[in-house]
Formats: structure tokens, C-alpha cells, sequence
């Protein structure tokens, strides 16, 4: 910027004085720029100062880029504060009734914030908070990592779906060794739901029959309505077509679902009223079954 503002006035006096800067903090710093090019970028004259074809060549860029950001900063102050957008990330299974609920719920409270959505796998959530692609993520199983804060929220039960017309269709619960002579259609390994469900099979004492391996929990509902095997699943904000959800009584047929952040890096005002608005509702009006989280544990 102060290259460019010499470039413009012709005089590194005129160039500190519109700038608002000392005019050794000027020469100064095209001192340093011309050391790191490693070349004369003006000299000077009786009238001012003037470009080599070395700061000739270098105006055009610098000015392009000023224009750039100038142009984004005048974007912003358009927008105002009031426009700033959130990025939350969340697993598949919460886009169903949970986030869409909040999201509600908040726009009616902050009506100005605009969020950014991102759906992914529990590694793939982590990983984009990580990479500050996301400023907060909502997912399961609670990350045991020391960059992150994060506040556990409650629980989202599991159940056994079957086919409408099985045989388990008729019970409002039961525990899952009723169902260990079925085919089950699951999630693919190394999915943490699909390490849930064969660690609640194997604490019963069998090994899931699996027919089919799918990459979505709506995939594996479609599976069972086809009758094509039976699941264990998030509970659904309501069941699918063709599908009946039977509650597990097995202790630990539940996951805990938390929000994640960075720890100390700092919010921007929407992302942190919205990570204070999910703490404390979840906090003093715990969500129903029906938006797919309970408060407390099992």
C-alpha cells in the first residue's frame, strides 16, 4: 500500500502525508521491500521520486490486489455484522429434524444470521473443524481431543428397525438378542455407528448376520422396508415408510451427541450466539425425542 500511494503522489512526502503514516516509516518500508525484491524500484529527482521499469512492473499487480481488497472490505461494511455468516457442520443423521429444528428456532431469536451447512462422517466433521473450514459441529461420539472444547449435549437413542409386517413389529420394545438370527443391513466399516451396532451385538453374544453395507442411515431404512434385513439405527424424527423402529432395552443403545469448537480461537458474534444459544437451550429446555435428542443419559 505505501508503494503504491509513492507510485500515486510522486513524493514520498505527499505519499506519508496521505497515508496518514511518519515519512520515515515510508522510506522505511520501501527500503525493506526493495532489500526482499532485490532490485531499485524508484529513484529520486529533483521533483519527487520515480518508478524504475522494475516498479513499473510491479505497480500493475500491486495495484490489482489493492483493488481486490478494497473492493471486500467495501463488501463487508455493505453487508454489516448483522451478515455474517456461520458454518456448522453436523453429522447426516442430525439433518433429518435436529438441525433444521434449531435452526428454526435460533432464526427466530436472530433473525440477521446466515449459516454455511456442511454434512460429513464423524472423522470427516473433526477434520474440517481442524482445518477451520467449520467454526462449530455438531457430532457423535464426543471428540477426546485437546484443541477442541466441547459440550456434551445429551443423547439420541438407537432402535432396531424392521419391516412393517415382522414379526418384532408389534413389540414397542425389546432387547436385541431377539434378533440375532436375522439378516442385518449396516453401515460400512469404520462408520463409528457401524462400530456401535456390532458392539451391542457382540455384548449379547452373537455376530450380525450383515447382507448388505450401506453409506447412509436413509440407505439402510429403504434396505429394511424392502425387507431386505433389519438395522440398528439412530432414532428417526418419524419412522419411514415400510419401516417400524423398536426400542432397544440393551444398556448402552444410545450415543451421546456434543457441539465442538476450536479451543481458544475465538468466535465471530453469530457462530458464538449460536454455540451459546445450543448450550443453554439444551441446557434449560432439554430437545423431545422427536427432534431426535433426549437430555440426560440412558
Amino acid at each position: 500500500m505505501q508503494f503504491a500511494a509513492v507510485a500515486r503522489e510522486g513524493q514520498i512526502t505527499r505519499a506519508a502525508a496521505a497515508l496518514g503514516v511518519p515519512q520515515p516509516t515510508v522510506t522505511r518500508h520501501l527500503a525493506r521491500l526493495e532489500s526482499v525484491l532485490g532490485v531499485r524500484l524508484y529513484t529520486r529527482g529533483p521533483g519527487g521520486v520515480t518508478l524504475t521499469t522494475d516498479g513499473e512492473i510491479l505497480l500493475e499487480p500491486v495495484e490489482r490486489a489493492l483493488a481486490l481488497l478494497l473492493s471486500g472490505v467495501s463488501r463487508l461494511e455493505a453487508a454489516g455484522p448483522g451478515e455474517q455468516r456461520v458454518s456448522l457442520a453436523f453429522l447426516h443423521t442430525l439433518g433429518e429434524e435436529t438441525v433444521p429444528s434449531l435452526l428454526r428456532k435460533f432464526g427466530e431469536l436472530t433473525p440477521h444470521a446466515t449459516f454455511s451447512l456442511i454434512q460429513d462422517s464423524a472423522d470427516g466433521l473433526l477434520q474440517r473443524l481442524a482445518d477451520g473450514e467449520a467454526e462449530l459441529c455438531l457430532t457423535s461420539p464426543l471428540p477426546d481431543d485437546p484443541a477442541l472444547d466441547v459440550v456434551r449435549l445429551g443423547v439420541q437413542r438407537l432402535v432396531l428397525a424392521v419391516p412393517e409386517h415382522h414379526a418384532l413389529a408389534r413389540e414397542s420394545a425389546t432387547a436385541l438378542v431377539a434378533a440375532a438370527s436375522e439378516d442385518f443391513v449396516t453401515l460400512e466399516p469404520r462408520n463409528h455407528m457401524r462400530n456401535m451396532a456390532d458392539a451391542l451385538c457382540q455384548a449379547v453374544g452373537f455376530e450380525p448376520h450383515i447382507t448388505f453395507e450401506a453409506s447412509g442411515v436413509s440407505t439402510l431404512r429403504g434396505l429394511v422396508a424392502a425387507g431386505l434385513g433389519v438395522a440398528i439405527v439412530p432414532a428417526a424424527p418419524s419412522p419411514a415408510a415400510g419401516v417400524v423402529e423398536v426400542s432397544l432395552t440393551d444398556k448402552g443403545a444410545y450415543r451421546e451427541i456434543g457441539l465442538a469448537w476450536r479451543r481458544n480461537i475465538g468466535l465471530p458474534g453469530p457462530a458464538d450466539e449460536f454455540r451459546r444459544f445450543v448450550v443453554d437451550r439444551f441446557g434449560s429446555e432439554p430437545f423431545t425425542v422427536r427432534d431426535g435428542i433426549e437430555a440426560g443419559g440412558t
